[in-house]
């Protein structure tokens, strides 16, 4: 009997074991599971929690170019927050150059004011880049993510010094508002995984399009101002703006050390011209002669009508000794031209100028300046006068 029942006994402890077994792998497959889920859940939360930060660091960066006041803060801005919160060394912004040809001296006086170091600076605040460049790049107005990008957009951030590391990773985004291309906003990093081909760029683009109204809508202000310092007749600015922009280069060529030079220009008889071919021809030697001075401006000169038959020429960067074959080349173009105020009658352009240069702590005032170039110019004037 007993020996019938051991086999019975040893089925079922088998069958048991089998069962228990069977209970056990399939708990422990599910703790496996719990654990994988458990940990897929904290995973997603902490990716939550990223992009919940890069999201609020997001909003902080464009509340902080919202409340900027011109584009150099703007600009700086940007810089300094996606430095710190984003850990992007390289940041700047590109206009398209078109745009930065219908501003001239307003684009200049807002992003760069009196005191703006840029030799202090790893990367330009704004670079420029050409139509042709940008239409070649951006086809279609997408953002372009490269760990190679093309040297045209590698140039935008300027030379880098010696012993900074090479560009790894880069993204460029293109500025579009209402359906225009200003510019783009460029970003890049010695992180090959920062910026990664193929990743979402919702966030950047639309930071790109809060950039790109910002820059329109400074842009068009300042359209309106070149409007304002414009004199209608010479297309020269005006007095107000001789007013505005010399102190800024005079605070500049202060704070460097470079020379500043001032020309003040006074037509010789123009009275006479007047009185005697009538004022259309008065008009027509004041638009000549602010074309000879338009035409022959070097980049960062600064030409002006100041008032009546006066004018006047800011030179940065400009020794007496520069200023002087200024004015001699001035001369010679204006002795040379030949207005034809009435059919039989063609006048040359009469002009006396004075120089005043600010060098080494000499005249300490803009006042200063004006007053030894004024002072100069009815020199000049005498002197003249005395060998007729």
């Amino acid at each position: 009997m007993s020996a019938d029942n051991t086999p019975q006994k040893s089925t079922v402890i088998d069958a048991k074991k089998a069962i228990f077994d069977k209970i056990f792998k399939e708990n422990q497959d599910l703790r496996d599971r719990n654990y994988e889920l458990s940990h897929t859940l904290k995973n997603f939360e902490e990716l939550a929690r990223k992009r919940e930060d890069q999201q609020k660091r997001f909003e902080d960066l464009e509340e902080g170019i919202l409340k900027a006041d011109d584009l150099y803060s703007m600009t700086s801005e940007l810089q300094n927050k996606l430095a710190t919160d984003f850990s992007i060394p390289l940041a700047n912004l590109s206009l398209i150059e078109s745009v930065k040809n219908t501003i001239g001296l307003e684009l200049q006086e807002i992003f760069a004011p009196a005191g703006y170091d840029q030799a202090n600076t790893l990367t330009p605040a704004m670079t420029f880049i050409s139509e042709k460049d940008y239409n070649r790049l951006f086809p279609r107005h997408q953002p372009l993510v490269a760990s190679h990008p093309d040297p045209i957009l590698l140039a935008q951030f300027g030379p880098l010094p010696k012993n900074a590391l090479p560009i790894a990773s880069a993204a460029f985004v293109p500025l579009i508002s209402r359906g225009r291309a200003v510019g783009t906003l460029n970003m890049a990093s010695p992180d090959p995984d920062k910026f990664i081909p193929g990743t979402a760029t919702d966030a950047v683009e639309s930071l790109g399009r809060k950039l790109a109204t910002i820059i329109e809508n400074t842009l068009l202000m300042a359209q309106l101002q070149k409007l304002l310092r414009t004199d209608p007749l010479t297309g020269l600015y005006n007095r107000r703006t001789l007013d505005e922009v010399l102190p800024v280069e005079f605070a500049r060529a202060q704070r460097y050390g470079h020379p500043l030079s001032l020309i003040m220009i006074d037509l010789d008889d123009f009275k006479l011209v007047n009185d005697r071919y009538g004022h259309p021809a008065g008009d027509q030697v004041l638009e000549e002669t602010g074309a000879l001075i338009s035409n022959n401006l070097r980049q960062h000169d600064i030409g002006l009508r100041y008032g009546g038959d006066e004018f006047t020429i800011i030179l940065p960067d400009t020794n007496e000794q520069q200023g002087r074959a200024i004015i001699s080349k001035l001369n010679k173009l204006a002795s040379a031209a030949k207005i034809q105020v009435d059919p039989d009658n063609n006048l040359a352009i009469k002009l006396s100028a004075g120089l005043a240069t600010f060098h080494d702590g000499s005249l300490t005032t803009v006042e200063a300046l004006k007053k030894a170039a004024d002072k100069d110019l009815y020199r000049n004037k005498e002197t003249k006068k005395e060998q007729q």
